[in-house]
């Protein structure tokens, strides 16, 4: 049986997709090893398989760059525009192919996560130590996930490894990062626990301006504290498997404001998940879990006796629950049916006209082989108890040509629901919004060998009953168009002790509402992106090169402020002193670059971290 741990349903019903590309099957990590995906299609498939652009982030990756930040860690990455307010812990949203930081689906071991108040997710406060791995799918996924798949989906995976283990950083800016995990298994059953503290002083996070940024001048340092946890066990019978996780972070993040410049947060994911095989080819799996999001927004003002005054209190509880069955017709077609349940509420200061909805959605997909050709379609409906029924789809296409050499196509429906601050808050609100829906089209090809690998997509996505505030009614409507075209290439390559990734991405997101604003650029999307990351064994001394690059990009829709590009150079080196100690010691922002990715937000200059490893062999 096919492991619940990693998040599929059921393995037999997709041997097929192990033999309809096997010339693939090692070339897709660069490393001689297959990577199995299970957010693309709800289904563990190999990598190699997929139709569409799809990137793993594994632990391993996330070790070897050193990284303090989930933001951080997503920076470069294929199609992935990040802006930050200002380092750790301070508000960053992700654009995943062009389209806006709310048309991103979030998922936390196969829960929905992220803030039904504003839409977004805060990976500023995403512990990225309990991650084990990240996948990240570009292109429309409502036909399976329902709302807000327009860009696509990140699901992250929290730690699972019950190996123990201890770290100990200190670096620039006054940062320590502590963490330990240790986990035992049987035959049958596992358990572990992981439990990280991440600490800095900061810095000036805000140019002091009273026309944009953070609309103040406070010239201090911007600290923050997050201490996190993960909770994972698990038993497997011989046709049955159940788990439970839970993921707990906490902490404070301080910023420059007018209104607040301190948040006390709250992010916690739990999840119970259950399959059982009713047949060598059936498959049922249960999912039922729970997200929230707190946050209590401060202003703390040194002048005043008490210190700080509670200003704002946004807490949002998502309530998820979904019943799958895979059943492998035959040994070249499969079958996935599925409902799911979504419930949110929230708890805040502000009076919202309501404080809770629902939704049930109901999707189906098909996959089969025909000789060198494989072919998917799926379906969904959604009945949302504010804005009513809502169907998107997916077809995707892929031909083998030769051993080496594949193309594929495919087209997808998808949409993006009202948050609450559109629908529900008091005075700037519109109940009668419609989704915002969009129609997106790609074409790929690539090219594996036995060391590497490499694809180029194209694609074009159109946005249409995009929600924003009416300067008439000063009430949200569904205004604006948006057309966004690009084209991605990845590649990666092992030669000797040398290892090579690129990834690469050109947009031209562009503005389609009528007005004077018409063909602009949309804000805050970088026109070029990507990453160049070079590494070399020498015994036991591992060293790597990263370079991240995204062009430059303007910060308002009118096209008037413009924010230059910029490259970073990072460097790392790993020494395995023995078997079980290691260090690792990374210059970040080598060169010193003096950049933003937001117009008056700083971002680093150059830092030093060392980290001292001890894991058991």
């Amino acid at each position: 049986m096919s492991s619940v741990r990693y998040g599929t349903a059921f393995a037999a019903a997709t041997s097929f997709l192990v033999s309809f590309s096997s010339f693939a099957s090692d070339a897709a990590t660069g490393v001689g090893a297959e990577t199995l995906v299970v957010t693309a299609t709800r289904v563990e498939q190999p990598l190699s398989e997929v139709i569409g652009s799809v990137s793993v982030i594994t632990r391993a990756d996330i070790e070897r760059r050193g990284v303090r930040s989930t933001q951080d860690l997503l920076r470069g990455e294929t199609g992935v525009n990040v802006t930050n307010t200002g380092g750790l812990g301070k508000l960053s949203n992700i654009f995943l192919r062009g389209t806006d930081s709310e048309h991103l689906l979030v998922l936390v071991d196969g829960v929905r996560v992220g803030s039904a108040t504003s839409g977004t997710t805060a990976f500023e406060y995403v512990p990225v130590d309990q991650i084990e791995r990240i996948e990240i799918i570009r292109g429309p996924r409502s036909s399976l996930y329902g709302s807000d798949a327009i860009g696509g989906v990140i699901q992250i995976f929290t730690r699972r490894d019950p190996a123990p283990s201890i770290s100990v950083g200190f670096g620039s800016n006054e940062t320590s990062d502590v963490s330990a995990s240790f986990g035992a298994a049987s035959e049958r059953a596992w358990v572990s626990v992981a439990a990280n503290q991440v600490r800095t002083e900061g810095y000036n996070s805000c140019v002091g301006a009273t026309n944009g940024g953070c609309f103040t001048n406070e010239p201090d340092r911007d600290g923050y504290s997050n201490t996190s946890g993960t909770l994972r066990a698990g038993y497997q019978w011989d046709a049955a498997e159940i788990e439970a996780s839970a993921l707990y972070a906490t902490g404070t993040s301080e910023y420059d404001g007018s209104f607040a410049n301190e948040t006390d947060f709250v992010q916690r994911v739990t999840t119970l998940r259950g399959a059982l095989d009713l047949s060598p080819r059936w498959t049922v799996s249960l999912l039922v879990g729970s997200s929230r999001d707190e946050q209590d927004n401060f202003f703390d003002d040194p002048t005043l006796d008490d210190g700080e005054t509670l200003m704002s209190r946004f807490n949002t509880e998502r309530q998820h629950a979904s019943l799958q069955s895979d059943w492998g017709i035959s040994d070249a077609q499969a079958l996935t049916l599925g409902v799911d349940y979504l419930d949110d509420r929230i708890d805040s200061t502000t009076a919202y006209d309501a404080v809770s909805r629902n939704n049930v959605g109901a999707f189906a997909q098909y996959q089969t082989q025909l000789g060198a050709h494989r072919l998917l379609a799926s379906a969904r409906y959604d009945d949302n108890e504010q804005y009513g029924g809502y169907a998107s789809g997916n077809l995707g296409w892929k031909w083998a040509i030769t051993e080496r050499l594949w193309t594929s196509a495919g087209w997808g429906r998808a949409f993006g629901a009202p948050t609450f601050n559109d629908l529900y808050y008091p005075g700037f609100s519109n109940p009668n919004l419609d989704p915002e829906e969009s129609d997106t089209y790609e074409l790929a090809v690539g090219w594996s060998e036995a060391t590497w690998t490499a694809s180029l997509t194209a694609f074009d996505t159109r946005v249409d009953e995009l929600i924003v505030y009416d300067p008439v009614t000063f009430i949200p409507a569904n205004l604006n168009e948006s057309r966004i075209r690009g084209i991605e290439l990845d590649a990666q390559a092992a030669i000797g002790a040398w290892s090579i990734g690129v990834g690469y991405a050109a947009l031209d997101p562009r503005n389609r509402t009528p007005g004077d604003s018409y063909d602009n650029y949309l804000p805050r999307r970088a026109r070029h992106s990507g990453h160049i990351e070079v590494g070399r064994s020498f015994g036991p001394i591992d060293g790597r090169v990263r370079v991240t690059s995204e062009g430059s990009r303007y910060d308002d829709i009118g096209n008037q402020y413009r924010v230059d590009g910029y490259a970073v150079v990072d460097l790392v080196l790993d020494y395995e002193v023995t078997p079980s100690w290691s260090v690792q010691a990374k210059v970040g922002n080598a060169l010193d670059r003096d950049y933003r990715t937001v117009r008056l937000y700083n971002q680093e200059g150059r830092t030093f971290f060392v980290d001292v490893r001890y894991q058991p062999r």
